[in-house]
């Protein structure tokens, strides 16, 4: 997989996700057995709007020519998903949310491993 390929694959999750959390955070939530709240829902929206932040940044990365902007691209994505990892791990093992968890601890697993080999990979110079 290219580091192009990498970034165009999370900045789609991210879309995806961000929409959901920003239109329907009840229906989402309820996906992963959590009850909504209007504090919940408010919460949700504000994850589903970074969500969708990061979504535009990773597709504009893409093409990013400059190591510099690269790396940091991949150190922020990689930090992210190394706490996001952690926390939805803990949420769903206590029960907090349900098995469908299990794809989200996923999600951001391969986002940890994957800023972790390209920034070590030496491919960071570029995302072709």
């Amino acid at each position: 997989m290219t580091l192009k390929t990498f970034f165009a694959i999370f900045a789609l999750l991210s879309v995806l996700f961000g929409i959901g959390f920003v239109l329907a955070p009840g229906q989402v939530l309820a996906n992963y057995g959590v009850e909504n709240s209007p504090a919940i829902a408010v919460m949700s929206r504000l994850f589903g709007g970074t969500l969708l932040a990061m979504a535009v940044i990773l597709w504009l990365a893409r093409d990013f020519r400059d190591e510099t902007a690269v790396r940091a691209v991949l150190i922020a994505l990689g930090s992210s998903s190394v706490v996001n990892f952690v926390v939805s791990i803990i949420a769903t093992m206590s029960g907090t949310i349900n098995a469908l968890g299990w794809t989200t601890v996923l999600i951001y697993l391969c986002g940890a491993a994957g800023s972790g080999y390209f920034l070590n990979s030496g491919q960071a110079r570029q995302a072709q």
